[in-house]
This record gives C-alpha cells, sequence and structure tokens, in this order.
C-alpha cells in the first residue's frame, strides 16, 4: 500500500471534511411535515429551532393540529398559528413546508391558472379552492377531480433540479399539493412566498423544501422512513442523520427528542426537522441561487447548498 513519509495511505486520498451549512443567527425556523389526507391534522408534523448567535436550538418536534384534525380545521388554524409563531420569533420566522407551491407550466397553461401562478402560492391556491372546492365538496373528491383534469404527470423545473422523487400531480402527492395551495391561500398578504416575494423584515418567510434533497445532499439517504415493501428498519440511518445535522449545522437537540425522531417508522419528526435545516440554510444564503431558467410561475425549491462538502 502506497503512504507519504510513512504517514497517510491512499484511504484517504480525495477526501474532504464533513459539510458545513450555516443557519440565520437570529429568530425561528419552523419546518412542516405536510399532509393532504383525511383527518390531515393528526399527520402533519412540525419541527421548530429557535436560533441566536451561539446555537441553533431544536425546542420542539409536535403535531400541532391534533385537537382539530379535519382538513377544514387545519385551514382554519394555520394562519393564526403562523402568526403565534411569527410574533414569538419577533418577526423574524422562515416557515418551510415540504409540498409543492406550484405546478408545471404546462399544467398551469392548461388550466388557465398562469396568471394566478405568476403572482404567487396565494392567488393560485385561491384560484384552485375556487374552481375544485365549492360549497359542500369533500376534499378527497376535490383532490382526485384536480388529478384527473390534468392528466399526464409532468414536472417542474425545479424538481429536476432538485431531483424530487415524485411530481407535484403524482399519485403519492396530488392530495399534498392540492391540500396545500388551498391552505397557502388562507395565509395571504401576512406571508412572503420566496421567491415570488423578497423576504420583508419583520413579517415571516414561506419557502418549498425537500427534506429528501437536504438528507442526499448531506449524507448520500435516498431514504430514511421504514418501508414495508421492502422491510428495512432505518432507524440507524434516522440516527445518523441527526447525528450529521448536528456536526453540520449546530443544531442542538436533547436526548428525548432525538429517541422520539429515530423511533419514528414513517420519520414525519425528521422530515419536519429536515425542512427547518433546509429552510434555514436558504435563509441564511440570502434566498440566492435560483436558476434564471426557472419559470417565475413554477416557484423554486430552497435547500442546503449543493455538495457543501467540495469547498469544505
Amino acid at each position: 500500500m502506497a503512504s507519504t513519509n510513512g504517514g497517510t495511505t491512499s484511504a484517504g486520498f480525495g477526501r474532504v471534511p464533513p459539510p458545513k451549512v450555516a443557519l440565520p443567527k437570529k429568530g425561528v425556523l419552523l419546518g412542516v411535515a405536510w399532509s393532504g389526507a383525511q383527518g390531515a391534522g393528526n399527520q402533519i408534523m412540525a419541527a421548530k429551532v429557535d436560533l441566536s448567535a451561539t446555537r441553533a436550538k431544536l425546542s420542539q418536534v409536535w403535531r400541532p393540529f391534533t385537537d382539530a384534525p379535519g382538513r377544514r380545521d387545519v385551514l382554519r388554524r394555520l394562519p393564526e398559528w403562523i402568526s403565534e409563531t411569527s410574533r414569538w420569533a419577533e418577526g423574524k420566522l422562515v416557515v418551510g413546508f415540504d409540498f409543492p407551491f406550484s405546478l408545471c407550466e404546462t399544467h398551469l397553461r392548461q388550466l388557465n391558472l398562469l396568471r394566478q401562478a405568476l403572482r404567487g402560492p396565494a392567488a393560485l391556491g385561491k384560484a384552485v379552492e375556487e374552481r375544485f372546492l365549492p360549497q359542500g365538496v369533500d376534499f378527497s373528491e376535490a383532490a382526485e377531480v384536480f388529478r384527473d383534469q390534468l392528466g399526464k404527470e409532468r414536472i417542474r423545473l425545479a424538481d429536476c433540479y432538485r431531483a424530487t422523487p415524485n411530481s407535484p400531480t403524482s399519485q403519492k402527492l396530488y392530495r399534498n399539493t392540492f391540500f396545500g395551495l388551498v391552505a397557502l391561500s388562507r395565509l395571504g398578504d401576512e406571508v412572503n412566498f420566496v421567491p415570488w416575494d423578497p423576504p420583508v423584515p419583520g413579517q415571516p418567510s414561506a419557502v418549498e423544501v425537500c427534506p429528501v434533497h437536504v438528507a442526499r445532499v448531506l449524507t448520500g439517504a435516498c431514504a430514511y422512513a421504514d418501508d414495508p415493501r421492502d422491510g428495512v428498519n432505518r432507524s440507524s440511518l434516522r440516527a445518523v442523520l441527526l447525528r450529521t445535522l448536528r456536526t453540520t449545522s449546530k443544531l442542538e437537540f436533547d436526548m428525548e427528542t432525538a429517541a422520539s425522531i429515530v423511533e419514528d417508522e414513517r420519520a414525519d419528526g425528521l422530515r419536519a426537522v429536515l425542512a427547518a435545516v433546509g429552510a434555514g440554510a436558504a435563509a441564511a444564503a440570502g434566498f440566492e441561487g435560483v436558476p434564471a431558467n426557472v419559470p417565475r410561475s413554477e416557484g423554486w425549491i430552497y435547500s442546503v447548498r449543493e455538495e457543501p462538502w467540495r469547498d469544505a
């Protein structure tokens, strides 16, 4: 085996130190692992990270809507929840939702909703609700009509850039997309939807994130939830991801919180934490880096910087 000066062997050649992820020094990060299923409030998970100049503390991982889990109840409570958290953060709040904020431009033109999408997710969500969710119509029924009218699955340019596992209207994601857009319409002018709106001091900012992308960039992991189809227990991988977040972003958490995240077979808690870190990394970078060829109507998926280990 080759060596240099009797020291380092070729086993370490070309390797770099672990990546570093910068987070803001003030405020609060909120990561939301979304659901559009019936009883969504029993599945939506949130992670709250309190920021200071010296640390980032994972203070809470919980399901904020279990008291009233119906989808209409979630719609009613979401604005109040965001507003209350923003007050706690003294206006320095960044929220990362893990569902699509828009559709591909082809689908937007097909639905004649391109103009609304150019204005942002709130306007698009309002138009989607008016068309597919009139008074008395069930969410599940409306989501099915929504997907049927769109027909063939199509991905956005942002989905290609981030290599997302599912398109906005895929069988696995279309309910989340539909319910998520309707939910964003409830936030209206109280929230800045980046990149449609520039961040404004004193007001919360909301971005689309992809937890799977954050995990892949930092550890190379492609999956972290247990899957009954392959019978693989991925609790050890969830533990590795938490340790990686601690070393790369200096995220602090107590052992009880870590244990609940590792033991969660669905990995909803980890999704929320990854969403918070992805949103925080984007905020620390000033929400810059949206490729010039990405259509405004389609939006962007914010995350940690690609391959942050290259110049670590």
